[in-house]
């Protein structure tokens, strides 16, 4: 049995895997000024899995998951080897191994497709474009959470409300109206840029969503694939890569 672990900067997800089969998914929330929660949370797994795979974006905790567990069973993925699956022309030493895991992961997972776009909706939302199999592009927005935190934070006459789905097109109060930015006024955003992305490269894109807020937003929509554990399914086909 392996592990498979991805570390976004506010949250992290851990799964057993044998093959491509993920099970007993746990997941947290932490704050980089409370590394200990993650420690907390890793501290029996060193012992008990084969090879611990670490999918991360958080350097600083990188080093201290090094420092703190056994280095004879920890892997952490290695961009070079996922090189081929990014264009030429894109600047792969800027582009984070979460986005490299996701084309590899999607390029697996629904290898009948050659073009893609993956939306994933967490601390930010990122729209990444595949080509041919390659990843092309991408683009970076606030995240669906960050950017009302920091709306509510800063606008002194909108109090903190509870984010929760709605159908509204329009509020009839503040409240009401910050839902429906927050459901309808995004989702519209993504829509318009995946219509313009195809429109540019005039291509058929499958589009999958994931991350932590995907769930909330887009995945009533027929028309794109929610796929929950996009980036721990791309570690366990990383696993594969290395054999």
């Amino acid at each position: 049995m392996n592990l498979a672990i991805d570390i976004g900067n506010t949250s992290l997800k851990k799964a057993i895997f044998s093959n491509l089969h993920l099970n007993k998914i746990n997941h947290i929330n932490y704050s980089k000024d409370n590394f200990n929660k993650v420690l907390t949370f890793l501290q029996n797994d060193s012992k008990r899995f084969e090879k611990i795979y670490i999918c991360s974006v958080v350097p600083e905790l990188d080093n201290l998951i090094k420092r703190k567990f056994l280095k004879n069973n920890l892997c952490f993925i290695k961009k070079n080897l996922l090189k081929s699956y990014v264009h030429n022309t894109v600047n792969f030493n800027q582009l984070g191994i979460d986005r490299i895991i996701n084309v590899l992961s999607a390029n697996k997972t629904y290898s009948k497709n050659k073009h893609f776009i993956i939306i994933d909706l967490g601390t930010a939302t990122t729209l990444d474009i595949i080509i041919n199999r390659k990843y092309f592009g991408g683009v970076i927005l606030p995240g669906l959470t960050t950017s009302y935190a920091n709306l509510i934070n800063l606008a002194s006459g909108i109090k903190n409300i509870r984010l929760q789905e709605t159908k509204d097109i329009i509020g009839k109060n503040t409240k009401g109206a910050l839902l429906s930015g927050f459901n309808t006024g995004y989702k519209l955003m993504i829509d318009s840029y995946i219509k313009k992305v195809s429109s540019k490269y005039k291509q058929r894109f499958k589009v999958i969503i994931t991350g932590g807020y995907a769930s909330n937003i887009l995945n009533k929509q027929n028309n794109y694939e929610y796929k929950e554990d996009l980036t721990l399914l791309g570690i366990a086909h990383y696993h594969n890569l290395k054999k």
